[in-house]
């Protein structure tokens, strides 16, 4: 549930819900949550300071980001807890900076604006409506008052205005497009020969004094990694829910308190006629229909000779009974306040310019407890789970928090049961352990070296973990015995990878000494793949195998003079080896290109709004007075 929030928010307002429905114990420190000594400062922006309880914040709401674009783990090789924290600083730096040159610039956010914005955040929505209960609710459980979160959503909407303005800017020139694509559309003809590892097979080329050598001087290699058991509390919303128990009374209660939310929504049947913005002149048509119909045309006859919307047009416009939630909220709102047998004045949507009509008003209808039990049951047991779930949490992180050196406490108070990992190492582990947000926690200075409890870790699955340091395994390094026969295969590999290399650097040598590529052809043409067209974009233009390495590295090589070549050798995956004879490059006109010029465009287009906004930040940093305080992340 507080996971589906996070999950369900995105863009500028995603970090205002990440980051401000974040439970404040895990985030800013009891001592600072109950009035204790003033926050550390990460830095100071113009003056202004940005405390570090923010910039934790920050590196959460990103991981978790980060988490879902890679499918809810983020890759070991990509960031590391340090990483994330210097990137959510620099984040939370440029804001600042944003923000203070929105308000230099003039940009407000409207009330309207603002309410509008919150009124469709998924974390505030019952049945697809806004919930006022709900927003409370949720506001109320972590300490925020709705003054202070609208105030943050307006700011969200002034960054993202400027953001805007900023990146429009960054007009790509015609003829850099045009250049660009021919690039991206670009054929180079190319011979090469591959001299693959499997070919140099070199089982008899290590002996025991090799092994015994590269063992004394590749210690690292073969020392285990340090490894740790962790105890942990699981809060996982699933056994909350399966925990919670509702009798007919309070099913009853739920209904009779609610029932306007069971109800079987109004119906409004509906005509339109839609004239869309890509029509000459569109404001100026539907303004034309309007006068007739108001001179006594018939709907439904213009309707057919007119509406865009093919759909509906053939049936006279009819769209059918309408409900609240079916079109576009422009609409709706026109719609459902329209009386029966009234036609509106020229509507703008997104679309286009539409005339509305509404032919019947079915009004709402109460269904009664027996239709809608089970969805009055399943929302009742919904709402409790998710209370029981704000409560456990605050309690799980209150007291991990006021009790640094043990869990018990908390279990206590939450009820949930301490249990141990296996063995993991900071690369990998099982269990909970195979997250990796999981095992940097526990490989944090705080959890690992001072032996505090961890901050909460977020899973996948919506589960939140606490943990701390139940036993370390320290680093050893292995005996060679258990070693010997990994070290002989990688020495066999090198050697064969080498062998692969002197054949074919012996090739090139030949091609530098005036032996025509032909004659070396000649020797062996099976090996050989002559004269193939290549197209950056689409690859070759027969069915031959080239891999992604060996087609970056043809497009890396200087273009041959003309009636000459350019030769050169790539060292691929595994230790294959190619030679590469590029005989020529030719740029495609735009007729021919496999990629469209505008979609090229498009692409492009992005990329100089991003490097707008790049550049506008840095010059933003260098006016700016900046101090980092980088040792008081650590």
């Amino acid at each position: 549930m507080l996971q589906s929030i996070r999950d369900k928010a995105s863009g500028w307002l995603a970090y205002v819900i990440i980051g401000l429905i974040a439970i404040p114990f895990a985030l800013w420190g009891l001592g600072e949550y109950f009035g204790g000594a003033g926050p550390l400062v990460a830095a100071e922006v113009n003056g202004q300071e940005i405390p570090v309880r923010l910039v934790h914040q920050e590196t959460r709401a990103q991981r978790e980001q980060l988490a879902r674009m890679f499918g809810g783990e983020i890759p070991a090789d990509v960031f590391d807890e340090r990483a994330l924290r210097n990137a959510a600083l620099e984040s939370l730096i440029q804001r600042e900076l944003l923000r203070n040159a929105a308000d230099d610039a003039g940009f407000r956010a409207s009330g309207r604006g603002v309410i509008s914005e919150i009124r469709g955040i998924p974390a505030f929505l019952e049945g697809g409506q806004f919930s006022p209960e709900r927003y409370r609710t949720v506001l109320e459980a972590q300490r925020l008052s709705p003054g202070d979160f609208e105030r943050d959503v307006a700011q969200s909407i002034v960054l993202a205005q400027i953001q805007q303005a900023i990146e429009a800017g960054g007009d790509l020139p015609v003829a850099k497009s045009t250049e660009f694509a021919r690039l991206r559309n670009q054929v180079r003809v190319a011979s090469w020969r591959l001299f693959s590892v499997a070919e140099f097979d070199r089982p008899d080329v290590v002996d025991d004094a090799a092994v015994e050598a590269y063992y004394r001087e590749n210690p690292e290699r073969f020392t285990t990694p340090e490894q740790l058991q962790v105890a942990y509390l699981r809060l996982d919303p699933r056994e909350i829910e399966a925990g919670i128990a509702v009798t007919e009374e309070d099913v009853r209660e739920h209904y009779e308190v609610n029932a306007q939310r069971y109800a079987e929504p109004e119906l409004r049947r509906v005509r339109q006629i839609l004239i869309e913005h890509s029509t000459m002149g569109a404001e100026a048509t539907i303004r034309e229909l309007r006068e007739r119909i108001d001179a006594g045309d018939d709907f439904a006859e213009l309707a057919e000779a007119y509406s865009e919307d093919r759909l509906s047009a053939d049936r006279g416009g009819s769209l059918g009974q309408i409900a609240r939630g079916d079109l576009d909220q422009i609409l709706e709102t026109v719609i459902f306040s329209l009386p029966e047998n009234l036609i509106s004045q020229p509507v703008r949507s997104p679309r286009g310019w539409h005339l509305l009509e509404v032919m019947e008003i079915e009004p709402s209808r109460a269904q009664p407890l027996a239709a809608v039990r089970d969805e009055v049951e399943r929302d009742l047991r919904d709402r409790r789970a998710e209370r029981r779930q704000i409560q456990v949490l605050d309690d799980l992180l209150g007291q991990s928090f006021e009790n640094p050196d043990s869990l018990v406490p908390a279990s206590r108070a939450t009820g949930l049961e301490t249990r141990t990992t296996d063995w993991f190492s900071r690369e990998s582990g099982d269990g909970v352990a195979e997250y990796r947000a999981v095992r940097e926690a526990a490989f944090s200075t705080a959890v690992r070296r001072d032996g505090r409890n961890s901050e909460a870790v977020d899973l996948p699955d919506g589960s939140t973990v606490v943990l701390r340091v139940h036993e370390v395994r320290e680093p050893r390094v292995l005996p060679l015995e258990d070693v010997a026969g990994q070290i002989r295969e990688i020495l066999q590999q090198d050697a064969a990878a080498q062998a692969a290399r002197d054949r074919g650097e012996a090739i090139l040598a030949a091609l530098h000494d005036g032996q025509t590529l032909d004659e070396l052809v000649a020797d062996d043409p099976d090996a050989w793949q002559r004269s193939v067209s290549v197209n950056r974009a689409t690859g070759p233009d027969r069915d031959v195998e080239m891999s992604r390495g060996l087609r970056d590295h043809l497009f890396q090589m200087r273009a041959p003079q003309e009636g000459e070549f350019e030769a050169s050798g790539a060292r691929l995956a595994g230790g294959d080896f190619a030679v590469v004879v590029l005989e020529s490059v030719r740029m495609l006109e735009p007729e021919e290109a496999a990629e469209d010029v505008h979609r090229v465009a498009e692409d492009l287009q992005l990329v100089y709004s991003s490097e707008e906004m790049r550049a506008y930040l840095a010059w933003l940093e260098s006016e700016a007075k900046i101090v980092r305080h980088p040792g008081n992340l650590e």
